[in-house]
């Protein structure tokens, strides 16, 4: 089993190394068959040091793997940790480098329509998310944020397509998230009920999306309003959100929730404690 989870690994991969490491695998795969060979079929009087030879060859095939995988030299894994850090401008200008061919083009590509997103910079968001799914039209996650997309810049409808089609390709349930949001925009009860219960655990150390599930729920009457530490301590995340997105529908719909959190959090303040 570890042998074809490290070829597979090798297949996936290989493609995204850079020529010189190609060639120096190709190399010490040569070297490690001819040596195995002799090692175990050659005179007696040099098997054993071919062994030796073999063993410190396998050594150096797998540095060249750690080599060939490295992360921090690759523009893209870069682009991801700006990105994770909340530098969307910084993982755009990174991305936009980036040819648009090959098999680590649809990541890049998603990972570039998530970073135009999160800069309201919806069509050449749209258009880095179309190109990924006409390179790959079931990659789950470029249908999610595809339908993402939709959701922020407030078209609901075409939202619920795209992200029943990720959950359809294989995406998680944490997905469902955004799809009961959607489902609740356009005032699908059930529905948005069903999926925003099944996000729940997934959304376990994810607080400040776990603050506004918890509202959903409350407004549902399936659920009680956050609490008020719970609520002081997460509602900027949506704050900004709104701030982010005010030119939208789904913007003008996020600055209601934190007035209606911030009122609710105000009420709990003014109840007496006995």
């Amino acid at each position: 089993m570890m042998f074809w989870q490290v070829a597979r690994d090798l297949t996936r991969r290989l493609p995204e190394w850079d020529a010189s490491a190609k060639l120096s695998l190709a190399i010490a795969i040569v070297l490690l068959i001819l040596l195995l060979a002799v090692g175990f079929a050659g005179p007696p009087a040099i098997q054993f040091s071919a062994r030796i030879g073999a063993f410190l060859l396998l050594v150096t095939i797998q540095l060249l793997f750690l080599w060939g995988n490295r992360r921090d030299a690759s523009p893209y894994h870069q682009a991801q940790q700006r990105f994770i850090a909340g530098d969307y401008p910084g993982a755009r200008d990174l991305l936009e480098t980036m040819p648009d061919r090959g098999r680590a083009s649809v990541d890049a590509l998603v990972l570039l329509g998530n970073s135009y997103r999160h800069l309201a910079q919806f069509d050449s968001s749209q258009a880095a998310l179309s190109k990924a799914l006409e390179i790959k039209p079931n990659h789950d996650l470029a249908l999610f944020s595809m339908g993402k997309l939709n959701l922020v810049r407030g078209e609901y409808a075409a939202a619920c397509e795209s992200i029943e089609r990720a959950i359809s390709a294989g995406a998680p349930d944490i997905v469902r998230f955004e799809l009961g949001q959607a489902r609740f925009l356009l005032g699908h009860a059930d529905e948005a009920l069903r999926h925003l219960a099944a996000a729940r655990a997934a959304l376990d150390e994810d607080d400040a999306h776990l603050l506004l599930l918890q509202y959903y729920l409350c407004e549902l009457s399936a659920g009680d309003m956050p609490d008020c530490d719970f609520i002081g301590e997460h509602i900027q995340h949506w704050r900004l959100e709104a701030r982010k997105f005010a030119d939208t529908s789904y913007g003008a719909h996020l600055s209601t929730v934190v007035s209606d959190l911030g009122a609710a959090r105000e009420k709990i303040e003014k109840e007496p404690s006995y």
